[in-house]
């Protein structure tokens, strides 16, 4: 049995205003990232490198840090 039944018509024909501004906010903060992911060992570690303009490294954070930065959660 489906949980979910909507169809076309349910579905709004464009996000709302303040999702499409939360969208806008979240794109310019990725513009001003240099994150690269890295995987660590048969475990599967994952970090992130921050690196500034000029390619160096600025800094490590874990993954969870790293999604925190991303959707502005962090300090």
């Amino acid at each position: 049995m489906l949980r979910f039944h909507a169809t076309i018509d349910d579905l709004p024909g464009a996000p709302p205003p303040e999702v499409k501004r939360q969208i806008g906010v979240a794109w310019e903060r990725a513009r001003e990232l240099d994150m690269h992911f890295i995987v660590e060992g048969a475990r599967g570690r994952v970090r992130a490198e921050l690196r500034r303009p000029d390619g160096s490294t600025a800094g490590w954070l874990s993954a969870g840090e790293a999604l925190a930065l991303a959707c502005g959660d962090a300090d």
